[in-house]
């Protein structure tokens, strides 16, 4: 890892594959402790950081979570009667779980009337049998005229468990909305690992998504919700699900408001407060909770986005990546991290270097600036039975292939990383999360914020801003009245009609100070929560009509066309991109007096176009990442608005731009490639195999998983030819090795000397320095994918024969059923039926080549 340029390792640990104690440790054991201290020894002796996911597998739980701090699921249960009838009923046997409410209100047009409404938890009683607690009833329950319901909210007795854990670590998901839940987690989870490694071992502890399924309760709900919201929960229990007249959307508010608050107050930044105890720092993906996701993400010391399936191409992720990187520019947060490359490619054993490449593109330019690999999986020594892998991964570790030529990419991430985890991020534009609609719209449940947000908002609208040239932060209520901290100058509502009138107020504030402020289809006009309703709502509109009246509020009809037309008349983009722009994208950041923009353009096609950088007259310069040197902009101009410089991006190409005005003026490339020779290489190559033990001739470059020697082979093949060079070729100013196709990573060496490398397209690359004249030896070092190899009939998951075996698990089942599931290559022989190009393909030639000086005309 340290070779190949990762900085540091989070440490997961999950279920079994195999039998046996040697391989599947006991959670918690004296030798799982003994792995792991030795582990972060190891680590810190590198110069490498740990990092690590507490308890095993995720969402946190273990077996030492009481069924009294784990997370709640409710669900109601309803009975219409028709009064006037004195009624009883048993529930026992009918429902299963504890009765956490019930109550009782007469039903007109499918809605409870209010006035109704009577809280009828005092009349149920403790059924018995045989003296033992059986089940509970209702007895002489007098229902008045009409036509009633009856409801009770049941806590049931099955909750989630962690998921996939390892040996001995199974067992109940806490109540995240639980302060003393958590703080049990953490003392029993973390505080014994931390007495056993010593502190500031594990650098940060991780909290991977919330995937609480069905959560959507806790057990001091009614206390709490009273002391925050002014009024009782419990007669209203049924807006949670069902309509009560004039009161279903202000009920719903306050209930997901208070559980917000309970888990961003007693879940997220508890385990901060533990970390800090302890030594640590918290790193959190907060995407998947309920609550005020921007300030869950800020409770943490690095908030961490994630990315998973094939996003190398150019798009704002607003579900896993966005808002993350907001709440880091918000709340001030140096690092933010991101779960990268997850599902890649499905299936497996299919991503390339190439779209590793483009998908961290893709992440930087949506805010982030620590790339979380995903993932390095734990591996036998070689020939140990079968290729182990992490289902939730690209494979990116020494058992892949093309491992050896990963170290070009992980320089070009640390170097990307560097410069954007310098200074502060720029952004002039902000947009308003309307997440206290999604709260008052939305009955009780496991509410996913992020993704209810990205609904509301659009994919489609929220791309176009970006490949419009403008880089924006997502804020909340907290940011909004705080706004004058901040550098925004444009504030876009879109999709909001509630708001809190302190918010309300403060966007007066925001654009009476001569900033502005955008609203789409409609203004607000709604205020927050059940207490004086009415009259928050009268007042929230009243202050947007006002603005309106004074012209401090931009309305558009719509955020599609009519949005776009005003930002264009409104707001200068910070960087436009002229063509390409669908595929080119920019993060900005200040550092000092420097200014560092991070352009890549994430596709397939190479693009010559133009960027617009407002505002800016200094001198620049521009920096290859990948390639580790500056390059020269084929023209630029300062103009009224700032900068326009022409550039040629190749396909998956990025640069750094940085403007500062202690640089040297940058220089123009006057030059350009005029090819006066080409010699083609396609024939006379020697394909060798050594693993293979293979060798022969090739009358023509084709993949070699045509050969059916070779046709599930995956590792390196070896390429060689010979060419002779003359001194006219060697007069020369680029002498360029081409080649067609490349599946999928190489290495090329000529006469001996190591040239370069090829990781994606184009494959290119000049030789000339290691050319001399006579015969010169060309080698080509190609490594295909895994895919190959796991598609081989002759690689078969084996199950344990069988249902006991001497070894843990001793029953086969559950081991042979995890097998299936996560080792074996029944998807990839599914979905794919032969295996991939491999090796040398196409043409390939030298391309000899004069430098010409280009005329003023570009």
């Amino acid at each position: 890892m340290l070779e190949a340029g990762i900085g540091g390792v989070e440490i997961q640990i999950l279920y079994a594959l195999e039998s046996g104690t040697r391989e599947n440790l006991e959670y918690f054991s004296p030798e799982f402790f003994a792995i792991l201290k030795f582990t972060g020894e190891e680590i810190h002796k590198r110069g490498m950081t740990m990092d690590l996911t507490l308890g095993s597998s995720w969402p946190f739980g273990g077996p030492f979570v009481p069924f009294v701090k784990s997370a709640p699921v409710v669900h109601p249960y309803s009975i219409d009667v028709r009064g006037p009838v004195i009624w009883n009923y048993d529930f026992t046997n009918r429902v299963a779980g504890e009765i956490v409410g019930c109550i009782m209100g007469r039903m007109e047009n499918s809605e409870m009337i209010p006035a109704s409404i009577r809280d009828i938890s005092s009349k149920l009683e403790e059924k018995l049998l045989f003296g033992w607690p059986w089940g509970t009833q209702i007895r002489n329950l007098e229902v008045p005229e009409g036509d009633y319901k009856i409801v009770v909210f049941l806590a049931g007795q099955f909750r989630e468990h962690v998921l996939m854990p390892s040996r001995g670590a199974d067992g109940y998901v806490i109540d995240h909305n639980d302060r003393e839940a958590a703080r049990f987690f953490f003392e029993q989870a973390g505080t014994p690992l931390v007495e056993r490694l010593g502190k500031g071992t594990v650098n940060s502890f991780f909290c991977d998504s919330l995937e609480v399924f069905g959560h959507n309760w806790t057990g001091k709900i009614y206390e709490e919700f009273e002391r925050r919201r002014g009024y009782s929960l419990k007669p209203y229990i049924y807006a949670l699900w069902g309509n009560i007249q004039g009161m279903t959307e202000e009920i719903r508010y306050d209930f997901h408001k208070t559980m917000s608050e309970l888990t961003i107050e007693n879940f997220f930044r508890v385990m901060t407060e533990w970390c800090h105890e302890m030594g640590s720092t918290s790193r959190i993906q907060a995407h998947g909770t309920w609550g005020d996701v921007l300030e869950a993400y800020g409770a943490a010391d690095i908030p961490e986005g994630e990315t998973f399936s094939a996003w190398d191409k150019y798009s704002v992720n607003t579900v896993h990546r966005r808002i993350a990187s907001s709440a880091g520019h918000v709340y001030h947060k140096k690092i933010i991290s991101n779960e990268s490359f997850t599902w890649l490619r499905s299936p497996r054993f299919t991503e390339t270097p190439e779209q590793i490449k483009i998908a961290a593109d893709s992440i930087f330019v949506d805010g982030m600036n620590q790339i979380v690999n995903h993932g390095y999986t734990y591996a036998r020594r070689e020939g140990e039975g079968e290729q182990l892998s992490f289902y939730a991964s690209s494979h990116i570790c020494h058992t892949n292939p093309w491992w050896k030529y990963y170290g070009k990419l992980g320089r070009y991430i640390n170097r990307v990383c560097d410069f954007l985890q310098r200074g502060e991020p720029v952004s002039d534009i902000c947009i308003y999360l309307p997440q206290h609609d999604i709260w008052a719209e939305n009955p009780l449940g496991d509410i996913h914020m992020c993704m209810k947000l990205e609904e509301r908002l659009e994919t489609a609208v929220i791309d176009r801003i970006a490949q419009s040239g403008y880089w924006f932060d997502y804020v909340n209520d907290d940011v909004l009245c705080r706004w004058k901290e901040f550098p925004y100058k444009t504030l876009l509502i879109m999709e909001a009609d509630r708001m809190p009138e302190e918010t309300a107020e403060s966007i007066r504030e925001f654009a009476e100070a001569g900033n502005l402020v955008i609203c789409t289809d409609r203004l607000p006009s709604k205020g927050c929560g059940y207490r004086r309703g009415e009259d928050k709502g009268r007042r929230i509109a009243d202050i947007f009509r006002q603005m309106t009246d004074q012209g401090l509020i931009h309305l558009a009809e719509n955020k599609r066309d009519a949005l776009f037309m005003l930002l264009e008349e409104k707001v200068h983009p910070d960087l436009k991109v002229e063509k390409g722009a669908e595929d080119i994208g920019y993060v900005h950041r200040r550092d000092g007096k420097a200014d560092i923009y991070f352009v890549a353009n994430m596709s397939q096609r190479d693009w010559d176009t133009r960027l617009s950088v407002y505002g800016e007259r200094r001198a620049f310069c521009i920096l290859d990442p990948m390639e580790g040197k500056a390059v020269c902009p084929r023209d630029y101009e300062r103009t009224e608005k700032g900068t326009d410089i022409e550039i040629h991006f190749l396909q998956g190409q990025s640069f750094l731009l940085i403007f500062d005005s202690e640089l040297p003026e940058s220089e123009k490339d006057r030059n350009s490639l005029v090819w006066f020779d080409t010699k083609e290489l396609d024939s006379k190559w020697h394909l060798e195999v050594p693993e293979k033990n293979f060798s022969c001739y090739l009358e023509k470059l084709e993949g070699f998983e045509k050969l059916e020697e070779l046709k599930y082979y995956s590792g390196e093949a070896v390429y060689r030819t010979e060419i002779n060079m003359s001194a006219r070729d060697l007069s020369a100013d680029c002498i360029i090795l081409e080649a067609e196709q490349v599946g999928c990573a190489a290495g090329i060496t000529v006469n001996g000397l190591q040239a370069g490398q090829w990781i994606q397209k184009p494959y290119v690359l000049n030789i000339k320095e290691y050319l001399h004249i006579g015969r010169n030896e060309i080698k080509i070092c190609v490594s295909n994918l895994l895919i190959n190899r796991v598609l081989d009939p002759a690689w078969k998951v084996e199950d344990y024969q069988g249902t006991v075996i001497d070894e843990w698990p001793y029953f086969t089942e559950p081991l042979n059923k995890e097998r299936r599931k996560r080792l074996s290559n029944r998807s990839e022989k599914e979905l794919i039926k032969e295996p991939f190009p491999s090796g040398l393909i196409g043409k390939a030639k030298l391309r000899l080549c004069h430098m010409e000086e280009c005329s003023d005309n570009l």
